[in-house]
C-alpha cells in the first residue's frame, strides 16, 4: 500500500491538463469544464510526483460545484479525497454544491454536505442533474448536495 505521508496537495498547472483529462475519461466523469486552473492535484513524492488524485471547483452560472473528485484505486481509503476536498473548500465560495451518485452521500455528509431537493438548486445544477438522469436511465441514482458554511 502506498504511504499517504508522501502525498502532497497542490494547485494544478498547465502541465497537468493531459493527466486531468485522462483521469476524467478513465472514470467516465463529466468531461465539461476541465480547466486546469480550477483543479488541485494530489501527488505522490515517492513515485516521482505522480498524480494520484484530482478535484476541482467548477464555476457555473449562479453556482460553484465541487466536482471531478478522483483518487487512483491503489490510493483510496487513505484520506486523500478528504485532503483534496479541504484544499478546494479553503478558497471556494459558499454555498458549494455537488452532484454525486446517491451511494456517496454518506461520505460527503461526513464532510459537512447535506442533500437537497433538485428544486432547491440553482438552475444550472438542476439542468446538470437532469442530464445524467436521462443518460443512465435508472442504472445510477444521483443526489444533489450543498455545503452552506
Amino acid at each position: 500500500m502506498p504511504d499517504s505521508n508522501s502525498i502532497t496537495i497542490r494547485p494544478a498547472t498547465v502541465d497537468d491538463q493531459a493527466t486531468i483529462k485522462g483521469m476524467i475519461r478513465h472514470e467516465d466523469l463529466d468531461p465539461s469544464s476541465l480547466n486546469w486552473k480550477h483543479f488541485v492535484v494530489a501527488q505522490d513524492e515517492q513515485k516521482g510526483n505522480q498524480i494520484v488524485g484530482i478535484g476541482q471547483v467548477k464555476v457555473l452560472p449562479g453556482a460553484h460545484e465541487l466536482g471531478s473528485l478522483i483518487v487512483l484505486e491503489a490510493y483510496r481509503g487513505q484520506g486523500i479525497a478528504g485532503k483534496i476536498i479541504a484544499a478546494l473548500e479553503a478558497t471556494a465560495p459558499r454555498p458549494l454544491y455537488l452532484l454525486c451518485e446517491e451511494r456517496m452521500t454518506p461520505y460527503y455528509a461526513s464532510h459537512g454536505y447535506r442533500r437537497i431537493k433538485v428544486s432547491h438548486a440553482p438552475w444550472a445544477l438542476r439542468l446538470k442533474f437532469a442530464v445524467p438522469a436521462l443518460l443512465y436511465l435508472g442504472r445510477y441514482k444521483f443526489a444533489l448536495m450543498v455545503k452552506d458554511a
